[in-house]
């Protein structure tokens, strides 16, 4: 009955208009009424009471982010038109909100089945959206891949992506990635190479006739475009990738560690070289 009745004083001396003109959120007056009614004991312990549960109410809920709502990302990204500048920094931020949601820890973070958001953020960073990126988006992609790898911050302390579900999502994509990469750093050796020995037929040819031939070769790499030609990639960019799948080799969970090890014997068989010497080292 006490409690009651002391609540009923609390929501006058709230929610009354001229005691609100009076005090405003001055809550020193009010308890000091509340005191002398009631005692300054049983004052104090309702209000403090009152702040607890106000102040679970007013607790902003963690974001929530579904799987569902990439896709929606992924769906607008790919019917922006990057021919205008709008179309650009509206890709772009499409990019970086995806990256934000894969690194915000905040994320989802009463959800048990987090991982599946951010498992399929990674997919489409290194899937569909990298296929369709410009140059200074596949720039903007392999930067937060990196940062989700090596650089996002947990609950428990630790740095980079904690689950291994989201780890061979990585391991998946990174390897598609550089497949890639070195698929086109072959072919443009071999075709290098077959222009060299063209060079040196023709010039035996001319050598021998005395003629006056000419040279036209055709499949030169194009650097010009930037939507057509992201590869090969920077070496720099190359090789943080080839970090990140040693980094997976040394990975806690069986599943992620032989993947990536099978994925880097399955690379250096076809390019007859340790990846490690693919490329000039990393720039941090």
């Amino acid at each position: 009955m006490k409690n009651a009745f002391i609540f009923l004083i609390y929501a006058w001396l709230r929610f009354d208009p001229i005691i609100r003109l009076a005090f405003g959120k001055r809550w020193t007056p009010r308890y000091e009424f509340m005191a002398s009614l009631f005692g300054e004991k049983d004052a104090e312990n309702f209000l403090k009471n009152r702040v607890k549960i106000v102040k679970a109410r007013d607790k902003k809920s963690a974001p929530y982010v579904t799987p569902s709502n990439v896709d929606e990302k992924i769906t607008q990204f790919l019917k922006i038109n990057q021919d205008t500048k709008t179309g650009l920094k509206k890709r772009q931020q499409i990019i970086k909100k995806l990256i934000f949601w894969a690194l915000d820890p905040e994320i989802n973070a009463q959800i048990i089945e987090s991982y599946k958001t951010r498992s399929n953020i990674v997919k489409a960073l290194l899937g569909v959206i990298f296929q369709n990126s410009l140059a200074d988006e596949t720039e903007q992609i392999l930067s937060g891949i990196k940062k989700i790898v090596f650089s996002r911050t947990t609950y428990i302390g630790s740095k980079g992506e904690p689950s291994p579900i989201v780890h061979n999502t990585l391991i998946d994509g990174v390897g598609r990635v550089l497949n890639t990469h070195f698929g086109e750093v072959v072919r443009l050796r071999n075709e290098k190479l077959e222009d060299l020995t063209k060079i040196k037929i023709i010039k035996e040819i001319k050598n021998d006739e005395k003629g006056t031939g000419s040279l036209a070769f055709s499949g030169a790499h194009r650097k010009d475009d930037p939507y057509r030609h992201k590869f090969p990639l920077p070496n720099r960019r190359a090789n943080m990738l080839i970090r990140v799948l040693k980094h997976y080799q040394y990975s806690a969970w069986p599943e992620s560690r032989e993947t990536a090890i099978e994925l880097i014997k399955n690379m250096e068989s076809k390019l007859g070289f340790d990846l490690e010497e693919s490329s000039p080292t990393e720039e941090s």
